[in-house]
């Protein structure tokens, strides 16, 4: 009986273990201005209101995207982009980049973007009817 507990449980662990996070996505558009609060400080938690701008770095193998003074980075020869289509953009999940800081904060500092968010993905509106979508991964704040 014992045995069989230990499996279950086993079974169960590797399970688990083996879930895919869900993908989410980051709406990019080049040049636009927004908002963010920024910490500066985590014990006690201060932060400061930062008005930014999204700005793209192209290099021959590597695309920078810079939100809110945090660098994501896509790297073409690891994971090529995809074009989508209006309706496949339409349906993906997105989140913010203050979603994103806060869901940093919630787990006090103690998690990186990479680790809450393994599958993160930036789209990136090509023209009236196509979406880039660039596989990311968060490098550092500057």
């Amino acid at each position: 009986m014992k045995i069989k507990l230990i499996l279950f449980f086993l079974l169960i662990t590797i399970g688990l273990g083996a879930q895919e996070t869900e993908a989410v996505h980051i709406l990019f558009n080049q040049n636009e201005s927004s908002s963010c609060m920024h910490t500066v400080s985590q014990n006690p938690l201060k932060k400061i209101k930062l008005d930014y701008i999204q700005k793209r770095h192209r290099k021959v193998n590597i695309t920078r995207f810079i939100l809110c003074r945090n660098l994501f980075v896509f790297q073409f020869m690891k994971d090529p982009f995809e074009t989508l289509e209006n309706t496949k953009a339409a349906t993906l999940k997105t989140i913010t980049i203050p979603e994103i800081l806060e869901a940093v904060e919630k787990a006090e500092f103690k998690k990186n973007i990479n680790e809450l968010f393994p599958n993160l993905y930036i789209i990136e509106k090509l023209d009236d009817t196509q979406w880039a979508k660039y596989k990311v991964i968060w490098e550092k704040t500057i």
